[in-house]
């Protein structure tokens, strides 16, 4: 592991980009300490715009991380009782010590699915099963018949290739359905302890199985890095790279079993010595190198080249997201304050509270310097309140909102509502497709959130889902500047379906009333029904996959204007607020 972590830590310095190489130098110094597990629950950004984990080049560690804490809480658990494990009644509290971290799992999930997936609590159970099989084959309570030996084998292999088929992101994992290849593992070493285990037993018992588990700890250190590092330069693995990378972690795991993993069995130092050449010596180092790439640039460490640092900042500025801004409220969780925030309020300022709110997610951000140039030529102002992952409904979102992001989204909700309806004008935005293809539920909430603003005396104007750009990565111009035979593509493609459909669909309930309006992007992106993810100079639009920049939106905003005019929908906020009186007056 040490010299995975350390193979890892010098190609993140050189090709990853410095906030990223300084995030996996974090995990490296974690990972010498057995607390890789701590560090992905505690310190990485689980949010919306959370870096892809396929991308972290030691995410995989966490998993060594439980297996280490495991590993010094069990055996001091087992000297505590003495030869008490023998005994039936260990074995029954040990099984239901499993099965109450496998509940647990159910139980957190909603609350903090990072903690689940990451920390031993949740996962001890899948251990716990492990232990339990040792206890037993050592207890001599596994001589059965050869006949059951080979049902339980292959009642295992089931068990197992159930889940890899059946289980998807969607899934709640770990918990209750853990034991399902938990349980398959479990049967497939109960039944290969002894001969004539029966064909699965047999079948993982051949030379060529062996080979690769003798050398598989050693590719499961190198396969991950190898696959995230191509993944941060290159996006998805093209079919050579399928291949190829498979075949280099075999060839690395291959290399480090027979130079660094056999190597160290074979040595016969005293304890002592063992333990600082094994273990602190490298732990030290590999801690210092990481101190040095995380804090070096505070201290006043040339850590990175200045011209270097000068051009990612000129790239960064020009793709900053909507959050990224003062006067954005968006936020993961809201509060009373932010719907109070004067810095909350763009537009032209008044005494009075303004008289239009911009109310959605992510989504809705990103189209404030599109309104925020209406609202600046027609003398309006007009509030933002953002819910990342969270759509503008009444109703309860569990149907159309991952489980981890529910709790906040009722309470957002159920904040936001009564303020949403005091404004004589309101602009719903947010990302449509997600939620839709999620449960049919929601546009029946999305019709029923719109009819009660109207029954209210509200306008509303629905704003469309903007085109997206899959495989775009607003950061390619940045990491040419290290990363070798990188080339960005300037993205030019059709309008995607799921866009197109949801976006007629606001459209035609935009059509169902005079006080609603809708506006759509889609116009000015795909003028001649090509999307495209650069302006006519080359300048990236885009944030990310689903989102322009700030500065995009607001010159997208300008060049509207300027070559189209005011859009109808905005125009019509325009002619509300004139004809509900002056902007300092307000539903409040």
């Amino acid at each position: 592991m040490f010299v995975v972590v350390a193979a890892t830590l010098a190609a993140a310095y050189w090709l990853l980009l410095p906030r990223d190489a300084a995030d996996t130098a974090r995990s490296a110094v974690f990972s010498v300490a057995s607390l890789a597990n701590v560090y992905f629950w505690l310190y990485r950004d689980q949010g919306y715009f959370a870096a892809d984990s396929r991308e972290l080049p030691l995410l995989h560690l966490w998993s060594l991380g439980v297996e280490e804490q495991f590993y010094m809480v069990w055996p001091l658990v087992l000297l505590a009782i003495g030869r008490a494990w023998r005994t039936r009644a260990f074995l029954a509290w040990s099984a239901v010590a499993a099965v109450a971290s496998f509940v647990l799992g159910d139980l957190l999930f909603a609350w903090d699915p990072s903690f689940v997936y990451y920390l031993m609590p949740t996962r001890a159970g899948e251990l716990l099963v492990g232990a339990l099989v040792s206890a037993l084959l050592l207890g001599g309570r596994a001589n059965i018949a050869p006949e059951r030996r080979s049902w339980i084998g292959l009642a295992g292999a089931v068990a197992i290739g159930t889940s890899l088929f059946l289980y998807n992101d969607a899934t709640i994992f770990p918990g209750v359905r853990a034991l399902v290849p938990t349980l398959g593992t479990a049967a497939l070493l109960f039944a290969g302890s002894q001969p004539h285990g029966g064909p699965v037993t047999r079948l993982l018992a051949s030379k060529p199985f062996v080979a690769i588990g003798l050398i598989s700890y050693s590719v499961y250190l190198w396969h991950w890095p190898l696959m995230a590092i191509y993944r941060y330069g290159y996006g998805e693995l093209t079919l050579g790279a399928q291949w190829t990378l498979p075949l280099l972690s075999l060839l690395c795991g291959a290399m480090s079993y027979a130079l660094v993993e056999q190597p160290t069995r074979a040595l016969r130092f005293p304890p002592i010595r063992t333990i600082v050449l094994g273990y602190g010596v490298p732990a030290a180092l590999i801690a210092a190198a990481g101190t040095v790439i995380v804090y070096g640039p505070r201290v006043g460490v040339p850590v990175h080249d200045g011209r270097y640092l000068a051009r990612l900042t000129e790239l960064n500025d020009k793709t900053r997201p909507a959050f990224a801004f003062d006067y954005v409220c968006q936020s993961q969780l809201l509060n009373a304050a932010e719907l109070a925030n004067p810095n909350c309020v763009v537009g032209p300022r008044s005494e009075g509270e303004p008289r239009v709110l911009l109310w959605g997610d992510s989504n809705a951000a990103h189209y404030i310097g599109v309104l925020g140039q209406a609202a600046e030529r027609r003398g309006f102002s007009f509030r933002n309140v953002e819910v990342g992952s969270c759509p503008p409904v009444v109703a309860d979102p569990a149907p159309f909102v991952e489980p981890r992001r529910l709790r906040d989204c009722r309470t957002s909700a159920a904040l936001a509502w009564p303020s949403v309806q005091r404004y004589p004008v309101v602009v719903l935005g947010a990302s449509w497709t997600v939620y839709d293809q999620a449960s049919p539920a929601f546009f029946p909430a999305i019709r029923d959130t719109v009819n009660r603003l109207l029954d209210g005396g509200t306008f509303v104007v629905l704003l469309g889902k903007m085109p997206t750009v899959p495989d775009y990565d607003r950061r390619c111009p940045q990491k040419q500047l290290s990363f070798p035979l990188l080339a960005c593509p300037a993205f030019r493609l059709r309008l995607a379906d799921d866009v197109k459909e949801v976006n007629a669909r606001l459209s035609a309930l935009a059509k169902g009333s005079e006080r609603i309006d809708y506006f759509d992007m889609t116009p000015y992106l795909c003028p001649d029904g090509w999307c495209r993810s650069t302006d006519a100079k080359g300048e990236s639009l885009y944030y990310d996959t689903s989102h322009i920049s700030m500065a995009a939106s607001w010159k997208l905003g300008g060049e509207i204007q300027q070559q189209h005019g005011m859009p109808p929908a905005f125009a019509a906020i325009a002619a509300t607020l004139d004809a509900t009186g002056s902007d300092s007056e307000s539903k409040r």
